[in-house]
């Protein structure tokens, strides 16, 4: 039978955020006679992420929550052409909602997290200050999106270039991925934060104040990045385009599921890989089958793409594997939230990341 439809989601408006938080729950579907030909990384289906593993043939229900955003075109596509259930798991979408991914997993109102990586980093700090051990928190286990020139500085028709922030007034939100992305700009021309003048703004309310008029550049995402460029002759001097892989989502599991369900696991996130090609391979298919789900026209998805990327698993390799980039852009994110005082100690990365579940 056809796998009910998702249900609680978000309108997407016309703003493009990689989100910081995405939960909330919905219940799985039905089996799927057609779907029981899922390898798995140990032979294996699994009851769910935290029961035990069976010979059982139906699809493994698998909870996880997110907004419609262009940045998850796979996922939902991922559900509509049913990957999952090809794939032996039954991947239900709930609403996007206001606690922390990394709590929803803990507390397992999700199986699986999607977040930015800033968002996760600052997660885990904040529970091992609470006194959790690291090697028990949950891990990455694959990367998702990264943001592709949805994000960036606009800034008026004075400023050419990011050099000419020094001593300007320029919107970001203190401890939050544009605080950070600001920071990774400037240093591309050896300023720092303490060049300019930072008004703790989020992107939303930066972007607004800059077409007001009341700062002098914003660190934002769209509809602003555009609008500020039309409203007041402005200029974009730098964005995502040109940062790579500085904001990025990942996916997110609990180390209890890891260790104990790779099947399970790994079977989830073929689903995610099918899916990515699939959009990769043919976007207009993609932009047609899930336009309804980020509640924008085809024609609007096929002219936002280009300001995502999603990652393949070769991408997942030559980031996770032994000597991988992302290793390095997790300890300048931690280094970056030690110098602002948010997290007092850093902290080894390496034990976060479980390179080992990718085939």
């Amino acid at each position: 039978m056809m796998k009910q439809k998702k249900r609680g989601l978000m309108k997407l408006g016309v703003t493009l955020l990689l989100l910081t938080a995405m939960l909330s729950v919905l219940a799985a579907c039905g089996n799927n006679g057609g779907a029981n030909q899922a390898g798995s990384a140990n032979g294996n289906n699994t009851a769910g992420a935290g029961g035990n593993e069976t010979a059982s043939t139906a699809p493994v229900p698998v909870k996880t929550a997110y907004a419609p955003f262009i940045g998850g075109i796979g996922v939902y596509a991922l559900v509509d052409k049913e990957f999952d259930l090809a794939n032996g798991v039954d991947v239900e979408i709930g609403a996007f909602g206001s606690t922390s991914p990394l709590m929803s997993i803990m507390t397992g109102d999700v199986d699986i997290a999607f977040t930015t990586l800033q968002s996760y980093l600052v997660s885990i700090n904040a529970l091992m200050e609470e006194g959790s051990d690291i090697t028990t928190l949950p891990k990455i286990v694959y990367l998702h999106n990264s943001s592709t020139g949805a994000d960036g500085i606009v800034s008026d028709s004075s400023i050419q270039t990011v050099s000419d922030l020094k001593g300007k007034t320029v919107s970001a939100q203190y401890g939050e991925v544009t605080h950070y992305m600001l920071a990774k700009a400037l240093d591309t021309v050896g300023l720092t934060i303490d060049d300019v003048n930072l008004v703790d703004m989020g992107p939303g309310k930066g972007g607004a104040a800059f077409v007001a008029g009341s700062v002098d550049a914003a660190t934002t995402f769209e509809p602003y990045l555009s609008q500020g460029v039309t409203s007041r002759k402005g200029n974009i001097i730098i964005s995502t385009a040109d940062l790579e892989n500085t904001i990025l989502d990942v996916i997110v599991v609990s180390a209890k599921t890891a260790e104990e369900k790779p099947a399970w696991l790994q079977n989830t996130l073929k689903a995610v890989e099918d899916a990515t090609q699939y959009v990769n391979s043919d976007l207009s298919a993609a932009a047609e089958l899930t336009a309804d789900d980020l509640q924008v026209s085809a024609a609007e998805i096929k002219e936002m793409f280009p300001t995502v990327h999603l990652y393949t698993l070769a991408d997942n390799h030559e980031g996770m594997d032994e000597g991988g980039w992302l290793y390095g852009t997790m300890e300048d994110v931690v280094e970056f939230y030690h110098s602002i005082g948010i997290i007092e100690e850093p902290f080894d990365v390496k034990q976060l990341v479980l390179a080992d579940i990718l085939w």
